[in-house]
């Protein structure tokens, strides 16, 4: 059982994470608002969004740095409070440009909180020698069904923008101020025996972070091939209509969010090598059975089970990284959520280049041949260090 103290932890890292996935989600809502009240097109609406993208991928050479100069708690606080504020001033719609400067600081602030809760969740690991961050991840899928569904039932009701943020705000930012107290602080996020310092130069990327990132760049790009595509997919090529065409992607969200929040006693049973090497494997033959089978049914079946293999295989490569040596703790999570959000970003960009010049049924065959390699890459890789914390 856990000392009392360690399950203070566990809710304040699950939080933080939820947080994230609240704001986060609750800004998809509001896409439709903004554009209407711009009068923007959907190039121009496209190059406002990639602002928030711009703000993660300027963030990320700091985001390490700060946690390890000011520790978890204090990071997630301030990057909390003006993620909140930063989606305040957009729901005004006051300007389109002071909207895209609000956009990177709500990027920005993402990135921030996301690898604090990580590196905060590695060192709760450390601390209580147990498999920990499929269930923190688990939050943060939680709080995007829970930030998405209040902002569409707000809205629903005839909220304007502004009075459904306000809202949303006050319960984040009371989850934040009570929710995340027991975050750990600079000198808790260290581990208890010091790690040896490298020798190699403060340039040198260790071979093995190299190859969690790539698999993370393929990992999280299949999940944005599912956000950004699934609906088009199965309008185009299934002839759903559109209007229900979003609920593909639910399947494959609320997929994630139950084994995410049971992927912890997953991993403590079968290991980390069988969970990931096998959602890498599932995610493969549940975009197969999408592409293969022409039925609305299969491909409810194969986005659900994209979403149940996705689910833990990111967090445990999060929780892969810690035990790699050669490099600080802060610097590889950095390092792997920069590839990780560069296949979120550049992911559905590529799959739309190939969808239109040969078909979405060949960029999501494409995934399916990309996440087998996953499998095969991290079974060979977990092979040689079976861990139990």
């Amino acid at each position: 059982m856990l000392h009392n103290q360690h399950k203070h932890l566990l809710v304040a890292n699950r939080v933080a994470f939820m947080v994230i996935g609240v704001l986060e989600a609750a800004w998809a809502p509001l896409v439709p608002y903004v554009k209407s009240a711009f009068a923007m097109d959907e190039g121009t609406l496209g190059l406002l969004m990639l602002c928030s993208g711009f703000g993660s991928i300027c963030a990320l050479p700091l985001s390490g740095f700060l946690v390890n100069r000011f520790g978890a708690k204090k990071v997630v606080y301030v990057s909390g409070l003006l993620m909140a504020f930063a989606l305040l001033t957009i729901s005004l719609l006051i300007n389109m440009w002071l909207t895209g400067v609000m956009l990177m600081v709500f990027g920005s602030c993402t990135i921030t909180i996301d690898v604090a809760a990580n590196m905060n969740g590695i060192a709760i690991e450390r601390k209580t020698g147990r498999h920990l961050m499929s269930g923190f991840h688990g939050g943060y899928s939680l709080g995007t069904l829970i930030g998405a569904g209040a902002m569409s039932v707000l809205f629903t009701l005839g909220l304007i923008p502004k009075w459904a943020v306000v809202i949303c705000m006050v319960f984040t930012l009371l989850a934040l101020a009570f929710g995340c107290r027991d975050l750990l602080s600079k000198e808790s996020l260290m581990p208890a025996t010091p790690i040896e310092k490298p020798r190699k130069s403060k340039l040198y990327i260790p071979p093995m972070v190299v190859v969690v990132g790539l698999l993370c760049f393929i990992m999280y790009a299949a999940e944005g091939a599912v956000m950004g595509w699934s609906a088009i997919f199965v309008s185009q090529e299934r002839g759903i209509n559109i209007s229900i065409a979003g609920f593909f992607y639910t399947a494959f969200a609320v997929a994630m969010t139950i084994m995410r929040l049971c992927g912890d006693k997953i991993v403590d049973r079968l290991g980390q090598r069988v969970v990931v090497a096998g959602g890498a494997l599932l995610i493969s033959v549940g975009f197969m059975i999408v592409v293969l089978i022409d039925s609305t049914i299969a491909a409810v079946a194969g986005f659900a089970m994209v979403g149940f293999g996705a689910a833990n295989v990111v967090p445990q490569f999060v929780s892969f990284t810690a035990h790699i040596k050669g490099m600080a703790t802060h610097n590889i999570i950095s390092f792997i959520n920069a590839l990780g959000y560069s296949g979120i970003l550049l992911g559905p960009v590529i799959i739309g280049f190939v969808g239109k010049q040969y078909g979405l049924h060949i960029s999501f065959g494409g995934i399916a041949v990309f996440a087998l390699i996953v499998a095969v890459v991290s079974s060979i890789v977990l092979k040689t260090k079976q861990i139990r914390l």
